[in-house]
């Protein structure tokens, strides 16, 4: 093969690879959240129990904790409430299966690229409560 054309099928590779690994979108996707513990009930007013965001990936498929970096949120906050940090405190009243989310987006760099959300459910029992 002469030199000529053994450059040609070089750069034709070479191309090509640029294209198809620009193509595969390596950038890294948030596909889903799991939040643990997934349920739990707390037995008293006062407890703290901390959550834990696990990222689940794409591109290269992977899991890590980001617990730090989702936005916490309980569905009732006097039942039981969460800080930034996933530190969940029960509160005064009594309820059963409140719902904490960790949200997320799919692209931590892009707030536009879409939301990711896991749940958990939250039980808190005081003295007195019928369920």
């Amino acid at each position: 093969m002469g030199q000529g054309r053994l450059r040609f099928v070089v750069v034709a590779w070479t191309m090509l690879a640029v294209l198809v690994l620009s193509s595969c979108g390596f950038k890294r996707q948030l596909v889903s959240i799991t939040v643990i513990p997934n349920t739990v009930t707390l037995e008293g007013s006062g407890l703290n129990l901390q959550f834990k965001a696990v990222g689940n990936y794409i591109h290269p498929p992977d899991s890590r904790d980001i617990t730090k970096s989702v936005v916490w949120q309980s569905a009732a906050t006097d039942v039981v409430s969460i800080m930034a940090t996933g530190l969940a405190t029960s509160g005064n009243v009594c309820g059963t299966n409140i719902t904490i989310t960790g949200t997320g987006h799919r692209d931590p760099h892009d707030s536009s690229s879409g939301v990711v959300v896991g749940t958990a459910a939250v039980t808190v029992k005081l003295p007195g409560c019928t369920s």
